[in-house]
Order: structure tokens, then sequence, then C-alpha cells
């Protein structure tokens, strides 16, 4: 019996999750699971065989937070990462941080039983197509560039953005000309669209 916890913050779709994936005759669904300290509670409670949970969950990759809190843990559960972005950033966080698996939001129900099943095994199961994604992934900024890269999103100049981190303009300038040449854009809007299209400016909430 394959004891799951679901993390999933859209409660009809995590009532929907629990009623297909607790049919099985092998699967019992321990409960589900709202947010990261819901989550964290119930699985160091239960100690669940796998966690099925959401990347986005919290509306942010809390996921991937969540799966961070157990990382190197034992006994620790396998995690199934399910998510409807497919995005190599996330896919590597994942790996990284020792999911079991990554499956789309998109696979039929079969599939992530089956993924499911495969993790419970001890099995690690990324598709091929994930992997080379992950070890394709750009390397992150670090926190002071991303805080650079949000107030850009948010229309600041660099004038705002050396008041807004305290530091000097002709700083603000070299951190972006730094950023475009290691992300090869060439101006300020084509960073915050890379920075959208990786993930990384959720990140900060």
């Amino acid at each position: 019996m394959i004891n799951l916890v679901i993390v999933e913050d859209h409660p009809a779709i995590a009532e929907g999750l629990a009623g297909l994936l607790g049919s099985e005759p092998d699967v019992h669904i321990v409960g589900t699971a709202a947010d990261r300290s819901h989550a964290r509670a119930l699985i160091e409670r239960h100690q669940p065989d796998v966690v099925l949970c959401d990347v986005m969950q919290g509306g942010l990759d809390g996921g991937l937070d969540l799966l961070a809190d157990f990382a190197g843990r034992t006994p620790a559960p396998a995690f199934v990462m399910y998510s409807a972005y497919s995005k190599a950033s996330f896919m590597a966080k994942a790996i990284a941080r020792g999911a079991a698996a990554y499956v789309s939001k998109l696979e039929s129900a079969e599939e992530i039983l089956r993924v499911i099943r495969e993790a419970a095994r001890g099995r690690r199961v990324f598709a091929p197509a994930a992997l080379s994604a992950a070890r394709g992934a750009l390397r992150p900024p670090t926190p002071r560039e991303l805080e650079t890269i949000d107030l850009l999103a948010r229309g600041r100049t660099n004038e705002e953005i050396a008041a807004a981190l305290s530091i000097q303009v002709k700083t603000v300038e070299s951190r972006l000309r730094r950023l475009f040449d290691r992300y090869d854009v060439t101006n300020r809007m084509s960073l915050v669209y890379l920075a959208r299209q990786e993930g990384w400016l959720l990140d900060l909430g």
C-alpha cells in the first residue's frame, strides 16, 4: 500500500486528485494540504511513502521549498513534483533538491499513477527531456541581482534602484552590464522577460 500526501492549494483540484488516486487499490490518501506549513506538519506526523506536490503551491514555487525542507532526511518521502510549468529552472531545482520525479499536470491519470508507483519503489522518474532541460538551465541570479531585476520589472530607473538598495548608481549600471553579458540580452526589457520565463521573479514573492 502506498501512503500518499497531496499538496495542492486549489481545493477542487486536491479533492479531485484524492478521489481519483485514492480509488486505486494500492493507494491510500493520508491527507491533503493547501500550504507549506500544513504540508510539513502532515508529512512529519504520518511519514507517507510519496508526496504529490504542486510546484506552484501557494502561488510561488513553494512546493520546491517544501521539497528542500525534507532534503537529506532519513527517512523521507519520495517527492513527485507536479506542475503545469515545464520550466528548466524548476526542473533543475527539483533534481538538485532530491525529487523522485517531475510530472506535468497535463499527463493522464494513468501516467501520474505510474510515476507515483515508481517513486514509491525508490526509483527516480525524470523524462530524458526534463533531464536535458535541467542540465541546460541557466544559472540563476544571486539574491541581490534578483532584487535588481525585480525593481526593473516594476519600472524603476537606475537611480530609483540604487536608492531602494542603498547602493551607488554605478553599481547598478555595472550589475546590469554583467547580467546582460551573462544571459546574452541587450536591454532591460529582455532581461525582465527572461527572468519571468525562467521563473526567477517568482522566488521573490
